[in-house]
């Protein structure tokens, strides 16, 4: 099995994009998570991943270029990060927000890149980050983005987390079709998943989240994740209850202004000046070292803690030295220059000439970043260009012949505002350029507004783009990489006065199709662009009811789909298209209209009296399932009142009728409307043997189960064949009281019902912490408060105790009718699962009852002081030791080991000094393994248990286990340092000891590279570097073997 998980999980990542850095932004590393995760459930990812395999394709590599793009931090600054205080207190917390902020330009996106290549996080940390882009496209600037780009990093590491995701992804696909093309994640919902995973991940994880430039997801955006984090950080339980820590950081600007409570807080003009001064001096170092000149600190001076300022007049200084001007005009120069950011923008800008203008004004307003060479022809071309050919284009004396020319004189043009990025599009320096140049150019370009200085610029941007496609070299009709031309795009995008100038060209294909087949009409019919459509239409040249060959969808099921009411009218107006024509998935267009509740065009489709009203397709499903689903009331109405739909049909997956869709979404209204009918089965079942009442109870749809239990024909309690799970059952599950309370109402479901495993409605409640539901259940006095289950044999108390729920343990606790002590099949009582789980007050409730065995041993023989010890709950820990009524050296059956040895491998200092404190512990107990606690400890790096063992000076310091190895050997073996100092410190150590292989820990150290344990091991002088283990290998021969070079120079420099 591990072999498959493991190709299924090689062959996801090369269909992805290839081999990354594991140590890199996103931390890809499916293989960590290996031994917990089944094929089925990588399967099951691998189908969830092929779904946004575009996504990835079109846009990770742009997430990835961002982070080129940012520059790495000079040599010898940001340094400062990791000694401040309140980044090291954040650092070191429990649950953490930490806001880095600064004015724009001051460095806040080098330094969160510093601090993200810098965490110290461990290699079982996981680490996630989003770097937001301004001036990128919409996922890289918006909290879609964001929650997509952390979903697909948690579901790398941590896929078992993402269930829920998983599932909905499936049942959307089955419901909807094709991802990214028939439906979209949306962004609430996919915080909603990333905040309900985040819990399950910390469970096995540390979390650290980086998210840079927070502002450039716009104010509103900004509050409310800001909001999202600190209620994140707010509503998950402390890592006292077994939970990974969890540290949010983000930058963001001083604006806009956020709530500053229980947020750390770095703002960077206060700490970076000595960073600005080494960048300057680093930037000047030739330049001062030829003219022993003051100007580099003179410009640190004048920053006032923006980098992009010092930046820009350190370019000013190095262009003035390249021209002969000399050291006073040069200092002349710097003094002159304005020390608000702003200020310079406007004072750069105000000094440029007309083809400058024009270069900012492309890379400001253009839709989309411009190539390099993209941005040769829109400089050259004019909006009154007078010629008709690329080739006299090319005699302007503006014209550029290449792209290295063309880098240059962008730098020279955009007097070093704008940059070449790593894909090698042209781009503004930084966000504070863009705003800048969209807020400030109307005052320098003479307009009353942004707005009007955008406008301008597209019509200018327009005409010239229009001349271009006009050149004889051009192909009008050429297609790009999607088979698409640009009356396409055009027709698409709605812009009609460009399909008018195409069309009147004479040399466009007006029916032409993309690699899908789709046509021009196609697009626009699809987007709602009526004037478009008329044009198309108008050239009676037009297929009006050609299919992709995708979908095989017509123009009219487009449009209908999306409501396009005019639209439709002008299609059917043609008579000349299939109005009942089935697509791939033999859906029609009134099939897709009822789904999105278009009443007008359902209405507009049924007068042609043309169309099938209940025809299925390839699920089964039909227009009436499809608009139930959805709680469409008026597209129900107008479908019914055909008299020609089958109210009961069922859909071929699930096998649900109209019914059964509207009650599990809780469309009261449509409810309303199948039950009018008189014809709906009010009981029918599904595949899985649910009822409408069972998935309207589940849902906890309140108003539906009235309806429903109002017909008096559903069976109250009925079981469901794939679990027996009754009404009651699923709604005590999630909680949902005033169902439980119509359910009990109605005097006809058995509240003892057990489904397959066994479970109650009492056992569902208790485990799940419904209060008021167990209340309701007890209020009953029907219910059996002690029954167990046939799965796991545990009783309501014992899912209550374990998962914390204090009230629901004192109410089952006060009927007097649950034991206590009962079992399960494991032997494990609720005190031995409530102090496993470290719920304190639950255990003392427990205790308080004066029944409870706490000495209790399970099936192997644990103890429920061994599972706290293990856990290092020290509350539970101190009342249990605190009876003297238990063992606190007792062994479990399965490993010998003693809750001292349990609690000293996973390093629980304050445990293991209280249970050293009660003085009836054999510190030097040995397991079935005949490791001792200092042995697990040792290997485990625990130093300060280590040293309290130590301690007690009743430990055998060189104790070996069943394969001869000593604590020293364990901890040398893992490159502990701080474990091996205080072995060795005793003095009573064999530093040559060998294993039943013949390795010492020597050898151990040398073949995994700890280098520094080697160091201490060396200096006491005792270790041989030459001694052979049973196969003749030396420290040296495995240390070579593994490429350790550095050991091997140690080694051999003492020989």
């Amino acid at each position: 099995m591990a072999t498959e998980t493991e190709k299924t999980a090689k062959r996801v990542l090369d269909r992805w994009r290839g081999s990354f850095d594991n140590k890199r932004y996103f931390r890809f590393n499916v293989q960590q998570g290996l031994q917990n995760v089944g094929l089925a459930e990588y399967n099951a990812q691998g189908t969830i991943e092929a779904a946004t395999d575009e996504y990835l394709d079109n846009t990770e590599q742009k997430f990835r270029n961002r982070l080129y793009d940012i520059g790495s931090a000079v040599a010898g600054t940001c340094e400062w990060l990791h000694r401040d205080k309140t980044y090291t207190a954040w650092a070191a917390c429990d649950r953490g927000l930490l806001w880095i902020k600064g004015k724009p330009g001051s460095g806040k996106s080098t330094l969160l890149k510093y601090a993200l290549d810098n965490h110290g996080a461990r290699d079982s940390d996981l680490v996630l980050a989003f770097f937001f882009h301004g001036r990128g496209d919409e996922l890289q600037r918006t909290p879609l983005g964001l929650f997509r780009s952390l979903l697909h990093q948690i579901l790398e590491r941590a896929p078992k987390a993402l269930s829920d995701l998983i599932d909905t992804f499936e049942k959307k696909c089955e419901d909807f079709g094709k991802p990214g093309e028939k439906w979209q994640w949306h962004e609430e919902e996919l915080r909603r998943f990333f905040e309900s995973s985040l819990l399950n991940v910390l469970k096995t994880y540390t979390v650290w989240l980086f998210v840079d430039a927070l502002d450039e997801c716009g104010k509103d955006n900004a509050v409310k994740l800001v909001d999202m984090f600190k209620s994140l950080l707010k509503g998950i339980p402390s890592q006292s209850i077994g939970l990974g820590q969890l540290r949010i950081c983000f930058s963001c600007r001083h604006y806009p202004i956020l709530d500053l409570d229980s947020i750390f807080e770095i703002c960077l003009e206060d700490e970076n000046r000595e960073d600005i001064s080494t960048f300057v001096d680093d930037q000047l170092a030739a330049f001062r070292a030829r003219t022993s000149s003051t100007i580099p600190a003179l410009i640190a001076e004048h920053a006032s803690g923006v980098f992009m300022w010092a930046r820009l007049v350190v370019k000013k200084v190095l262009d003035l030295e390249r021209e002969g001007v000399g050291v006073k005009k040069i200092r002349a120069a710097v003094d002159s220059i304005p020390p608000d950011l702003e200020k310079l923008y406007e004072r750069l800008i105000r000094s440029m000439e007309p083809a400058s203008l024009k270069l900012i004004q492309w890379i400001c307003f253009a839709t989309r970043p411009l190539s390099i060479d993209a941005l040769r022809w829109a400089m050259v071309i004019e909006a009154d260009c007078p010629h008709r050919s690329l080739q006299a284009c090319q005699s302007e004396e503006d014209y550029v012949p290449d792209s290295i020319r063309m880098k240059r004189q962008v730098q020279t043009l955009s007097r070093g505002l704008a940059e070449i990025t790593h894909a090698q599009d042209v781009q503004f320096i930084h966000q504070s350029v863009k705003d800048f140049v969209e807020n400030g150019l109307p005052a320098l370009d003479g307009c009353k507004s942004s707005t009007e200085a955008a406008v301008r610029a597209h019509f200018q941007f327009s005409k010239i783009c229009i001349h271009y496609l006009a050149m004889e070299e051009i192909d009008i009709d050429a297609k790009d990489e999607n088979g698409r031309t640009p009356l396409s795009w055009a027709a698409e995008n709605g812009h009609e006065t460009v399909v008018k100038l195409l069309l009147g060209t004479s040399k466009v294909d007006v029916d032409v199709k993309d690699n899908y087949s789709r046509t021009p009409l196609s697009w626009a019919a699809e987007q709602g662009h009526e004037a478009v459509v008329k044009l198309l239409l108008g050239t009676d040249k037009v297929d009006v009811d050609s299919r992709d060959s995708i979908y095989g969808r017509t123009p009219l099921s487009w449009t209908a789909e999306n409501g396009h009411e005019t639209v439709v009218k002008l299609l059917l107006g043609t008579g000349k298209v299939d109005v009942d024509a089935k697509d791939n998935y033999s859906r029609t267009p009134l099939s897709w209209a009822a789904e999105q509740g278009h009443a007008t065009v359902v209405k507009l489709l049924l007068g042609t009296g043309k169309v099938d009203v209940d025809a299925k397709d390839n699920s089964s499903r039909t227009p009436l399932s499809w608009a139930a689903a959805h709680g469409h009331e008026a597209v129900v109405k107008l479908l019914l009142g055909t008299g020609k739909v089958d109210v009961d049909t069922r859909g071929r997956k699930y096998s649900w009728t109209p019914l059964s869709w509207a009650a599990a979404s809780g469309h009261e209204a449509t409810v309303k409307l199948l039950l009018d009918t008189g014809k709906a089965d009010v009981d029918t079942k599904d595949n899985s043997g649910r009822t409408p009442l069972s998935w309207a109870a589940a849902k906890g749809h309140e108003t539906v189960v009235k309806l429903l239990l109002g017909t008096g024909k559903v069976n109250a309690d009925a079981r469901d064949s794939k679990y027996g799970r009754t009404p009651l059952s699923l709604a005590a599950e999630k909680g949902h009281e005033t169902v439980v309370k119509l359910l009990l109402g109605t005097g006809k479901v058995d509240v003892n019902t057990k489904n397959n495993s066994g479970g109650t409605s009492l056992s569902w409640a208790a485990a799940k912490g419904h209060e008021t539901v167990v209340k309701l259940l007890l209020g009953t006095g029907k219910v059996n408060a002690d029954v167990r289950d046939s799965k796991y044999g545990r009783t309501p108390l014992s899912w209550a105790a374990a998962n914390g729920h204090e009230t629901i343990v004192k109410l089952l606790l006060g009927t007097g009718k649950v034991d206590v002590n009962t079992k399960n099949n494991f032997g494990r009582t609720p005190l031995s699962w409530a102090a496993e789980k470290g719920h304190e007050t639950v255990v003392k409730l427990l205790l308080g009852t004066s029944k409870v065995d706490l000495d209790v041993k399970d099936n192997y023989s644990r103890t429920p002081l061994s599972w706290a010890a293990e856990q290092g709950h020290e509350a539970v820990v101190k009342l249990l030791v605190g009876t003297d009524k238990v063992d606190v050296d007792s062994r479990d059956s399965i490993y010998g080991r003693t809750p001292l040895s349990w609690a000293a491998e996973n390093g629980h200092e304050t445990v293991v000094k209280l249970l050293l404190g009660t003085g009836k512990v054999d510190v030097d107990a040995k397991d079935d393994s005949d490791q001792t606690p200092l042995s697990w400890a040792a290997e485990q790096g625990h130093e300060t248990v280590v040293k309290l063992l130590l301690g007690t000076g009743k430990v055998d310091v060189d104790a070996k286990d069943n394969s001869s190895r000593t604590p020293l050997s364990w901890a040398a073996a893992h490159g502990h340092e701080a474990t091996v100092k205080p072995l060795l410190d005793t003095g009573k150590v064999d530093v040559d000891t060998k294993d039943n292989s013949g390795r010492t820990p020597l050898s151990w150290a040398a073949a995994k590279g700890h280098e520094a344990v080697v160091k201490l091991l060396l200096s006491t002088s005792k270790a041989d570097i030459d001694a052979k283990d049973n196969s003749g290998r030396t420290p040296v021969s495995w240390a070579a073997e593994n490429g350790h070079e550095s050991v091997v120079q140690l080694l051999e420099s003492v020989k």
